[in-house]
């Protein structure tokens, strides 16, 4: 499989340090080392091998799974704001006859971001500060979007928007079938406290998601579909692949 810089596809990434050049993460210096997920991410996906498991993985929900390219960074564009929504990589693939996007979110042990309510706060805050800050008026659609609910407080902001993003760029390709994947790098460099953390506010998300249908899902599983008005009535199949360093 290709990976590309962007959607022109002109440009095709061969190596992590190309990766790192063209599609680098927010904070470089901080987030291009080894263990964190930035640079792992791009190691993995570098590989042809490495791909080759993961299609493997893929295959054992879906056997028919092919992939066609994938792009790291991409903007999944969800509202007028700016600042989109990037993600790790988002992958571009077939189905027998049915294309999929499949969006991939690499951690180590780094948390999903804060969780909505401290972060609604913090937005009133800088919206007092900055006149012109929008992060607001963008939780308060997410909140509106996912139905309004208490519950959806509780949750951590970057998982919401992470699947606000993956269905309207899911919306715009024409595409009715999305998996959202959590690809998970343990090392001697990561806890395994945060990692637990983690896989209870992802268990949390799920269960919000899909409406109380589903509490859990386990390491290297693949849970769906999903299929509602939080989805767009898309189907959504959520997963967890673990990678040991």
């Amino acid at each position: 499989m290709k990976i590309y810089t962007n959607k022109t596809k002109e440009t095709e990434i061969l190596s992590i340090e190309e990766w790192c050049k063209e599609c680098p993460p927010k904070n470089k210096v901080k987030q291009w080392v080894d263990g964190r997920s930035a640079m792992e991410t791009a190691k993995f996906w570098t590989s042809l091998e490495k791909q080759s498991d993961f299609l493997a993985f893929m295959r054992k929900k879906e056997s028919s799974i092919a992939f066609d390219y994938a792009i790291p960074e991409l903007a999944n564009k969800f509202d007028d704001y700016r600042s989109p929504r990037k993600t790790d990589l988002c992958l571009f693939g077939n189905q027998e006859d049915e294309r999929i996007f499949i969006s991939i979110e690499g951690k180590a042990d780094e948390s999903f971001g804060e969780y909505i309510d401290k972060e609604w706060i913090s937005s009133i805050f800088e919206k007092i500060k900055k006149v012109h800050s929008r992060k607001l008026d963008r939780i308060i659609n997410l909140y509106q979007r996912f139905g309004a609910k208490a519950d959806f407080l509780n949750l951590r902001y970057q998982l919401t928007y992470w699947l606000a993003g993956a269905i309207e760029e899911a919306i715009g390709n024409e595409i009715k079938k999305v998996y959202l994947i959590v690809q998970v790098f343990e090392s001697g460099k990561t806890e395994e406290k945060k990692i637990k953390k983690n896989e209870q506010d992802f268990n949390n998300f799920i269960n919000f998601i899909s409406k109380s249908k589903i509490d859990i899902i386990e390491r290297n599983e693949i849970i769906g579909p999903i299929n509602n008005d939080f989805t767009r009535n898309l189907d959504l199949y959520i997963g967890k692949y673990h990678v040991k360093l």
